[in-house]
């Protein structure tokens, strides 16, 4: 095999390999911010954590959230959900980044997979 093709086959594998550590790292972030709370399943989005913080600051002490499901849930304890969904979207975002950081230093496919 020619020199250039040799490079080119080597460039094209790690780019693969790169999107692919990508996509790993964006569905862990996605994965790590799902917190359970009243027997339901949520996702910490920022959408959900300002809309809560912005029901917690009107004065309400509970409110009727749909779930992923699209379910009803009503939820008592404001602070306590809010802190959950701030905090599952900061540990996963901050080690997204992280993460990320790392990969793009990487310049082989050996460092990527080792």
């Amino acid at each position: 095999m020619d020199k250039k093709l040799a490079e080119a086959l080597e460039f094209s594998n790690y780019r693969l390999t790169i999107n692919n550590q990508k996509q790993n790292l964006k569905l862990r972030m996605h994965t790590m911010c799902i917190v359970g709370y009243a027997n339901s399943i949520f996702n910490a989005t920022p959408e959900l954590i300002a809309f809560v913080k912005l029901i917690i600051d009107s004065g309400n002490t509970q409110y009727v959230f749909l779930d992923s499901n699209e379910n009803p849930v009503l939820v008592t304890d404001l602070n306590d959900f809010y802190s959950r969904l701030l905090g599952a979207y900061t540990s996963a975002i901050n080690e997204y980044y992280t993460e990320l950081i790392k990969l793009n230093q990487v310049r082989s496919v050996a460092e990527i997979v080792g």
